[in-house]
């Protein structure tokens, strides 16, 4: 007897990426955070220090389309909102994120309070402590993944891999503090203090690492002043990850007007570290726009792969990002020194 068995290799390649993508989200040592290359939109994602820093009522909205020419490219947003307290002595944040990967089959989204309590250290000078827990769900729609075996057993409609879960939720903490002056910033913070276990699986544990990251950066005027008609300044900025085995440095710089920021933002760590394979880690390059007024603005950034994944392949990543602010201090409240990049 002879027995054909014939497989599409378009089906075969797309089992594949979503098997991957599966082992990706459930791996404690792979999986991190998605990281979004304009977090100075949404500051409060990566430090709760920076919620009311401001001085008034901010709300920001933050998309990002990761590896746009992968058939399974991973999607995120984030909704943030802060404002200070009613007396001015710190703020108080919402922030909602939600990540898909494996075209919407797997999903993560976080829910999470931040408070940040405000000492004066000087003249222009505080330090903001604060504090965030929120609550995480996290899911799998098996019906949108294909595995192996459905494959090998005719297009079968169910898997028979065992022990997978369709969700789970779970308590998620950080903390962080920033320091703040009229032209700089510095600030150190943790997620996932807890390390919950975020594992889909009902066969074993996996606990998620903590993140830690270390930001700061500074601004330089470089026209100021009753002749001038707009503001023109110089702002360096830097952030460093570390969460489990992976490691990141980020390294921008932006020409800001009160109308409009253009930017530019290394990413890797090509010195003291190499990527999995050997090669020199360098990750990408992005590039930054930005516009609007003192009330709102929007932001548009585009992430040039320079990994050995290469341009052709994963088609680059896209962000787009929309503030508002209003002013919600009292006129002879005390003044905000927040020097970060509003775009």
């Amino acid at each position: 007897m002879i027995f054909f068995l014939h497989l599409d290799p378009k089906r075969i390649f797309s089992a594949a990426m979503t098997v991957f993508a599966f082992a990706w989200c459930t791996s404690s040592v792979e999986a991190q955070d998605m990281h979004f290359t304009q977090y100075n939109a949404a500051p409060t994602s990566i430090n709760p220090g920076y919620v009311g820093a401001t001085g008034q009522a901010r709300a920001v909205t933050l998309y990002r389309a990761q590896w746009a020419s992968l058939p399974q490219a991973y999607t995120g947003f984030q909704i943030a909102y802060d404002r200070p307290t009613f007396d001015h002595n710190g703020g108080i944040g919402v922030l909602i994120s939600h990540e898909e990967a494996g075209a919407g089959a797997l999903r993560s989204s976080r829910a999470a309070f931040q408070y940040a309590y405000e000492f004066q250290l000087g003249p222009r000078t505080f330090i903001r402590p604060a504090l965030q827990i929120g609550l995480v769900s996290r899911s799998v729609n098996l019906n949108a993944l294909t595995f192996m075996d459905q494959l090998l057993r005719n297009d079968a409609s169910t898997t028979l891999e065992q022990g997978l879960g369709t969700g789970k939720q779970y308590i998620d903490m950080g903390s962080g503090f920033l320091i703040v002056s009229r032209k700089s910033w510095f600030g150190l913070s943790a997620d996932h203090l807890n390390t919950p276990n975020h594992s889909i699986s009902h066969e074993y544990a996996e606990k998620l690492e903590m993140r830690l990251s270390a930001h700061g950066g500074g601004r330089m005027s470089l026209k100021r002043g009753p002749k001038a008609k707009h503001t023109k300044d110089i702002v360096f900025a830097f952030n460093y990850t570390n969460q489990g085995l992976f490691d990141q440095l980020d390294l921008g710089a932006y020409y800001d007007l009160n109308i409009m920021t253009v930017g530019v933002w290394y990413r890797g760590i090509p010195v003291i570290q190499h990527a999995a394979d050997g090669s020199i880690d360098i990750d990408a390059v992005s590039f930054v726009f930005g516009f609007g007024n003192k009330m709102w603005r929007m932001g548009y950034s585009y992430d040039l792969t320079l990994s050995k994944l290469g341009i052709a392949t994963s088609g680059g990543s896209h962000e787009i990002s929309l503030k508002y602010l209003w002013d919600v201090r009292k006129k002879d409240g005390p003044p905000a020194y927040h020097p970060c990049v509003d775009y």
